[in-house]
């Protein structure tokens, strides 16, 4: 998961976004669909941005295919700028720089620069020039047009978020004791993106404006967007009350010369802070148990939020009583002791570590398969799939569930029906699985002609209840009206 948190001291100019305003009052948080990220994720797209796009997303393909028509020329421009930016890192961790420079630029169709080159952050500044690859993209491909038709999808998003992030803000204000709307001139804007990576979520902050873009997931982002509300809101705690000046200066010098901890905690003292505190507070409102919050603190401590158990116990105190956040925090931080710093950081790097599981090859095949899928790639991902049935048991059902969705996409109706049919029975198909099996049954029986069996197939979709990317709306507009296969696929 993409967790690049960038904590940079500039000021972010001309922010337009026309979104949702949250819980009236508060005027500072915001979500909202950004023409700006989609425009320069739509050209990485076009020039074959590749990631692991398990259970393939509906709306991201049909968005891509939107772009499968610009010039060679501009296409070869784009995949050489992205494989020369590379710096050998992940597709998943490359995406944040170029969401930096997203949202650090004017909007269409000139997608100037709002600040000096030099003002920019390093990660916006190494790949700047993009930008003028994105103004050519912008024209040819025809943005505006492929953004006003797929931006109900986003507005469906944006709905569904809504109230959980109303709620989430409700608890945390209500946890802190903190009264809600008084964000000043700061403002946080939530972005839901459809051609981001499945399940992944980017948080970064500029001087006083937040943001937090995440892509398609079958799980709301409940956790990923409380922990940046809590940036927002506890982030000036720490530029107001600062740690005593022997304190700040013995836990630089300790943070310098400890093992393991993360570059983010070294560079920047004010982040180890807050995130330890976010930590505890995170812990505390989840109500782990004392075990796991323990194991848990000893993993924190090791990665660099040194003050993640200070504060975990130091809250204990804070719910017990009656003052706020605000009062209650410049106490917690004078009273910091580094010498039990040291010790439970000591502690923790002595406790054992779970080990995660091993990836096993079905799962590795999988996973590759599925982003060759997602990439277009459909000859390499029906070869691995079919890899999987033949080493590791004819009966898998996601690898069925994936020959099914290339069948498709080749328009071999037959062969996709198949496939869909022995995913439904298997017995490893889980309910997102057997669901969508069933919608896209239903669409090939439209598709068709057979009205009558595709009822069937959506009523059936409907009655596992599973809603594993939107399944249940999805099976319901096909009760409403037949599945056409010159429409959009309508999956948010």
């Amino acid at each position: 998961m993409v967790k690049s948190i960038a904590r940079i001291a500039v000021l972010l100019l001309g922010l337009a976004c026309l979104g949702v305003d949250l819980r009236g009052q508060n005027t500072g948080i915001l979500i909202d669909s950004d023409i700006r990220i989609f425009s320069v994720l739509a050209a990485l797209h076009a020039g074959r941005y590749d990631y692991d796009l398990s259970h393939s997303q509906p709306v991201r393909l049909s968005i891509a295919k939107e772009f499968q028509d610009i010039s060679p020329s501009l296409r070869g421009r784009i995949q050489k700028f992205y494989q020369d930016h590379s710096e050998g890192q992940k597709p998943e961790e490359q995406l944040s720089k170029y969401i930096s420079l997203a949202l650090l630029c004017e909007g269409p169709p000139d997608f100037k620069l709002v600040l000096p080159l030099l003002n920019l952050p390093p990660d916006a500044q190494s790949v700047f020039e993009f930008l003028d690859l994105v103004k050519e993209f912008y024209t040819q491909a025809k943005i505006e047009l492929v953004w006003s038709k797929y931006r109900a999808y986003y507005d469906e998003s944006i709905i569904r978020y809504r109230p959980i992030i109303n709620q989430i803000i409700l608890s945390t204000d209500g946890y802190l004791r903190i009264a809600s709307g008084s964000f000043l001139d700061r403002r946080l804007t939530i972005i839901p993106e459809f051609l981001a990576p499945p399940n992944t979520f980017n948080a970064r902050n500029y001087g006083e404006n937040y943001y937090l873009v995440f892509g398609p997931s079958e799980k709301l982002k409940v956790d990923e967007i409380r922990h940046q509300y809590l940036h927002f809101i506890l982030d000036p705690f720490g530029l107001r009350f600062t740690l005593p000046r022997d304190t700040r200066i013995a836990l630089t010098k300790f943070v310098e010369n400890a093992p393991g901890i993360q570059d983010q905690y070294r560079k920047d003292l004010q982040f180890l802070i807050i995130e330890s505190l976010i930590r505890a507070v995170e812990l505390r409102m989840n109500k782990v148990s004392a075990v796991k919050a323990s194991a848990e603190l000893d993993s924190y401590t090791r990665g660099g939020a040194l003050l993640s158990r200070h504060f975990y116990e130091s809250l204990e105190a804070f719910e017990e009583g009656q003052e706020g956040m605000r009062v209650y925090y410049p106490r917690i931080v004078k009273s910091i002791e580094l010498d039990k710093i040291e010790a439970s950081f000591n502690a923790a790097v002595k406790a054992p570590v779970e080990k995660l599981p091993e990836v096993s090859e079905v799962q590795r095949l999988l996973e590759e398969a599925n982003s060759n899928l997602g990439d277009d790639n459909l000859e390499k991902a029906k070869e691995l799939f079919e890899t999987v049935l033949r080493k590791h048991g004819a009966a898998n059902g996601e690898a069925l569930y994936g020959l099914g969705i290339v069948a498709s996409i080749q328009n071999d109706r037959e062969s996709a029906k198949e496939c869909f049919q022995k995913a439904l029975e298997s017995s490893t198909s889980d309910k997102s699985i057997r669901v969508w099996s069933r919608i896209y049954l239903g669409r090939l029986h439209d598709v068709e002609g057979r009205r009558r069996e595709a009822l069937l197939e959506y009523q059936a979709a409907i009655d596992l209840g599973d809603n594993t990317r939107n399944a249940q709306e999805v099976a319901k507009r096909g009760l409403k009206e037949p599945f056409s296969s010159k429409k959009t696929l309508p999956l948010p």
